[in-house]
């Protein structure tokens, strides 16, 4: 989802190199221009943004599309944007993996590792991330190191970005190829590097202060971190650890502009985090067995918040391991508790429906959009409830019925392809599917399903000229790439 302001494997300063993707002509990365001039634009560093996105999704990188968790983290987004002075628009993106690590593109995408997310241990720890990737993109550090990179070879890069093509599918392999690419120059990137960490730091945690977060989380995680890895075997030391670099000299700046900035109106505990950090260990564990027993762990004793995860967590593996009666009693109890938490109704549609009750999951999910009819979750968890039980025209009502500013990204563009689809207009299922494509990188792929839709006889004269326009501009915009790169 894209915040708008009016893998395996990628770290910060490697994500930079894909600025010179146009240098690799399997890549389909927009011309950045001379770096030798003035900094790119923000126009073209959105078109990065987009294209990086793209190109991670071809990769196969496993993005998490929950929009439960997406939601709670855009919101987390949000808050932090809105003290900033960045005019251009942010993009969240998820990606499942064990590993420690987020990072920021030029343009306003910023990615999670889910693992990094499961590390943390306090909302504010999470958005001490979170603050200092966005100001590695409100700073502009990606374009200052686009401005620097003419020291670099060609070659080189070259080799480094088929590193990281390799880490997506093999994290171990992709590090290797990385470290075996990057002598030349590093001390360079190091120096650059670092600089900007302070900076990110620095803003990052101002950034905290003026959201309501306790700032100290940004010490507490780096601390946490760096005791844990101390002693560690190199090889095993995290992603984030290798790309934002720890020393006991930038704990110690963290942790004493983290005193001097502590907000006055402090956010208290939250309950959104402690749900959702259960419900990602839920559905991206590999063993739901043991994670059961992880939520079951002390879960008497456990109280508040605390206690509330556990039971949500354990009601989600439950389902997982079809332990369906269990689930619902549990659910149908926490509904009772907390009417207001919209996951409550979803998960309960959730358990029903894979349980082959399809009926009450409608209606557990008509209930829960009667409450909440702007949550995309919720929506998008009744549209699915509707398509199962085959009710194609209901479930386009629902869809209808997003802000203009929702009817963007993948998943929309997909869901209307298929309720086009089982409404029997193949034609605007292929023009939707256009879109899909188009959002996710694939060009070509755009193209070809709006010639489709533009030679169907049934297509309407209106969406017609519509998708005839669309296939003008993107036909336009493949030979402007194709031009670029000879």
């Amino acid at each position: 989802m894209i915040y708008k302001r009016q893998m395996k494997v990628v770290p910060f300063f490697f994500a930079m190199y894909l600025f010179f993707l146009p240098f690799v002509s399997t890549m389909e990365l927009p011309d950045l221009g001379d770096s030798s001039g003035s900094l790119i634009s923000p126009v073209k560093e959105r078109q990065l943004s987009k294209a990086v996105l793209g190109e991670l999704r071809k990769s196969g990188a496993p993005f998490i599309e929950d929009e439960i968790i997406l939601r709670y983290l855009n919101n987390l987004l949000e808050e932090l944007a809105n003290h900033t002075q960045y005019e251009g628009e942010f993009e969240m993106c998820l990606i499942e993996s064990r590993a420690i690590n987020a990072f920021a593109v030029p343009g306003g995408l910023i990615c999670f590792h889910s693992g990094l997310i499961l590390e943390t241990q306090e909302e504010s720890e999470l958005v001490s991330v979170l603050a200092h990737e966005i100001t590695h993109i409100t700073q502009r550090h990606g374009a200052r190191m686009i401005e620097s990179s003419s020291r670099m070879k060609v070659p080189v890069i070259a080799a480094m970005l088929s590193a990281m093509a390799l880490a997506v599918a093999d994290p171990q392999a992709g590090y290797a190829a990385l470290m075996a690419t990057q002598a030349a120059g590093t001390q360079y990137r190091i120096n650059f590097t670092r600089s900007n960490e302070k900076e990110a730091d620095a803003i990052g945690i101002k950034l905290m202060s003026q959201s309501g977060y306790d700032t100290s989380g940004m010490p507490k995680f780096f601390n946490r971190m760096y005791k844990a890895n101390r002693y560690s075997d190199p090889k095993m030391v995290p992603e984030y650890l290798r790309t934002h670099p720890l020393t006991v000299n930038r704990i110690s700046e963290a942790a004493s502009r983290a005193e001097d900035l502590q907000p006055i109106n402090k956010k208290p505990m939250s309950r959104d985090y402690h749900l959702m950090l259960a419900r990602l260990r839920a559905i991206t564990t590999k063993n739901p067995a043991e994670t059961l027993e992880f939520f079951n762990d002390n879960i008497e004793q456990s109280t508040g918040f605390h206690k509330l995860s556990r039971r949500y967590g354990r009601v989600i593996v439950q389902r997982r391991l079809n332990k369906f009666h269990e689930a619902r009693v549990e659910i149908k109890d926490l509904i009772s508790q907390y009417p207001e938490l919209s996951q409550f109704y979803i998960e309960a549609s959730y358990i029903d429906r894979d349980s082959g009750d399809y009926l009450s999951s409608l209606e557990t999910m008509n209930l829960a959009y009667s409450k909440d009819p702007s949550n995309l979750a919720v929506a998008y968890s009744l549209i699915d409830s509707l398509m199962i039980l085959d009710l194609p025209s209901e479930a386009k009502k629902v869809l209808g019925d997003f802000d203009i500013d929702t009817k963007e990204g993948p998943k929309f563009h997909k869901t209307l392809a298929d309720i086009e689809f089982s409404l029997g207009n193949s034609e605007l299922s292929n023009i939707s599917m256009a879109e899909y494509f188009y959002e996710l990188g694939y060009l070509g792929k755009a193209i070809a399903q709006l010639r489709v839709a533009t030679t169907s006889e049934e297509l309407s004269n209106y969406h017609r000229l519509k998708a005839n326009a669309r296939l003008q501009q993107l036909e336009r915009e493949l030979a402007r790439r194709i031009d670029e790169r000879r």
